[in-house]
């Protein structure tokens, strides 16, 4: 004769399923909240673009290849100007935090400011790749949308 489950027994299994249930859904939420609060990446630096163009770089003429070089050089004093705005923002935003009075408008012209900058900066790298691929040849940009553009 097989034993079988008390009725106190049975009864658990429910709370233990439930129990558990809640402990999932709370993990997973906590997953979407903290992805919902990562800030958004910040906008490839010029390794990132350096790897990017030797990669595409084997399959485009050489003409083309030096083009997406040479427009890399040219571009390092701006990576280099996203990066010391980045720098110097942090120390800002915790001297704001940390004001007394605390200064809701500053605070906010500071974040403005900031984001005005990062667009500004992010339209001359655009302005510079749309440059850079229209100086390309036919060939080497057909190559280029049948490659992993991102």
């Amino acid at each position: 004769m097989m034993p079988t489950a008390t009725p106190s027994a049975r009864r658990r299994w429910p709370w233990f399923l439930l129990v558990g249930s809640l402990a999932v859904n709370m993990l997973a939420g906590g997953f979407a909240v903290a992805h919902m609060l990562r800030p958004p990446p910040p906008p490839p630096g010029p390794e990132a673009a350096a790897r990017f163009i030797d990669g595409v770089s084997r399959h485009l003429p050489a003409a083309d290849a030096a083009i997406l070089r040479n427009a890399l050089d040219e571009a390092r004093p701006l990576f280099a100007r996203m990066d010391e705005k980045r720098a110097a923002f942090g120390p800002r935003l915790r001297a704001e935090l940390a004001a007394k009075p605390f200064d809701q408008e500053r605070l906010k012209a500071l974040i403005d400011a900031n984001r005005v900058e990062d667009e500004r900066l992010r339209g001359e790298i655009d302005a510079r790749v749309v440059t850079t691929l229209g100086r390309l040849s036919p060939e080497a940009r057909h190559r280029l949308s049948e490659s992993r553009v991102p």
